[in-house]
This record gives C-alpha cells, structure tokens and sequence, in this order.
C-alpha cells in the first residue's frame, strides 16, 4: 500500500468537505424530511401554531400540504439575523382541476413569534395556458407579483424566497442558478419589516384545494445558502473513512 496515496485521498476527501461547509456558512437550518410516514410536528423542532394538530404529514420523506380538510400550520423556528433571510424548497403541485389563485392560497412563508407573516409563497392562476404559477407577496395574503412562466403539474421546482427585513420587501426566484437569475419582487411595505424567527408551512380551503409536496427545505442569509438543498458534510474521523474507501478502489485499480 502506497502511504503517500493514502494521505493524499483522505485529505482531499477531508478538503472538500470542509470547502463546501465554507461556501455555505450561513446556513441556519435545514430539513430534507427524513422522516416516518405521519404527522410533520413531533419530528425535529417543528410546532403547530394553527389548525388540528398532526394533519400536515410526511409521505415518503416529503411534506404533503393539503389545501382542503386538513387545516394544520407548522413552524420551525430558528435564532434570528439581521438584515436578507432567505428559504429555499423544493415544491410540486397536483390538482383535479384548474387552479384559481384568488383566495390566499399562500403555502410557504417566513413569521414571527405571533401571527405576523411574511415572504408568502402563493400558488397562482396560470397566465398563459399552463397548470399553475406562482406569486409573491411581501406582507398581504394575495401575491403582489405573479411568476410570468406557468408551471407544470407534477414537476419539481425549487423556489428560493428572500426577505429583506430592514426594507419589508420580499423576492422570489423559480429554478435559478445565481442571483443575477430573472426574479421578481414584492411590494416594498412600510420599514422596517418584521423580525422573522420561524419558517412555516400553510394548509387552507381554498377553491380548487390543490395539493403541494414540499421537500429539502434550507434558511439561510445569503441566496447561495439555500438554491440547492443541504447535506451536512461528515464529521473528519467519516470523511477519512470515505478517504480509506476511495483510496482501496484507486489501489485495485493500480493493481490490476
């Protein structure tokens, strides 16, 4: 066995990991729904703030938000930052039929300790033909900006939601890669905005009562924190057993 392989392929392996836990620093939580089929709350640190508690469930590790018969909300709180917060999830839509968008079908959203809402995340009327789209608002119930491309039902998108707290202005991105990607805004509310503490999950009875899968979500402060979903890297004594794997597969091959 080649000794100085072996170090090199664990400290790459050691290097890597620790690049990427630096790229994203400000992650400040994160949930990819690991979880048991049943209820949301009781998992994690997840609470009900509204609704029957233990009707927002988990299917086969992703969040199920029902626009219907179910009625509970779900928060995860997390410690509070200044300035930009941002959420990013993976989401999904299926309905029987056309989706209406007028009566406060927000899902996703940011709060505080009480029952001050912001950054909603409104599942919308398509504007051009398609399933759905989606909508954007900053403080108020109803989206005050609506995505131009419409969705497809039963597609993943990932949305990244920012809210500029000192501002009160929301910000929504679908499926963006950098920053700079099309975007488009809330309303600029009265400053400052609410300090937001929790992230939440909405179930309501709206018209048509379609049903939103939610998956991977990440709270962060910067956009790069949250536009794709988190894995925690491993502890240094896993990443050099990963090493010790990686370096006997390049060995076999040497020897061959």
């Amino acid at each position: 066995m080649n000794k100085k392989l072996f170090i090199a392929a664990a400290a790459a392996v050691i290097a890597v990991g620790a690049w990427s836990n630096v790229l994203r620093a400000d992650v400040i939580a994160y949930d990819n729904f690991d979880y048991a089929d049943g209820s949301l709350v009781g998992n994690g640190d997840w609470a009900t703030h509204s609704g029957n508690a233990g009707d927002l469930q988990v299917l086969n590790n992703q969040v199920v938000v029902q626009h219907g018969a179910p009625s509970e909300d779900a928060n995860l709180s997390f410690s509070p930052g200044a300035g930009d917060i941002f959420f990013g999830i993976d989401f999904s839509v299926t309905s029987t039929g056309a989706i209406s968008g007028g009566d406060f079908e927000y899902f996703a959203h940011f709060k505080d300790d009480g029952f001050n809402f912001s950054a909603r995340l409104d599942i919308v009327a398509a504007t051009s033909g398609g399933d759905f789209t989606v909508g954007i608002a900053s403080d108020d119930s109803t989206a005050d900006a609506t995505w131009a491309t419409d969705l497809t039902f039963g597609n993943f998108y990932r949305a990244v939601v920012r809210f500029d707290q000192p501002n009160n202005q929301a910000q929504l991105w679908v499926d963006a890669t950098n920053e700079s990607d099309v975007s488009i805004l809330g309303d600029d509310k009265a400053d400052p905005g609410d300090t937001v503490t929790q992230f939440a999950l909405r179930q309501s009875d709206s018209s048509q009562n379609e049903t939103v899968t939610v998956d991977n979500l990440v709270i962060g402060q910067t956009f790069q924190d949250v536009v794709t979903p988190f894995t925690p890297v491993p502890e240094p004594s896993g990443l050099l057993v990963l090493g010790l794997f990686g370096f006997a597969g390049l060995a076999r091959r040497r020897r061959s």
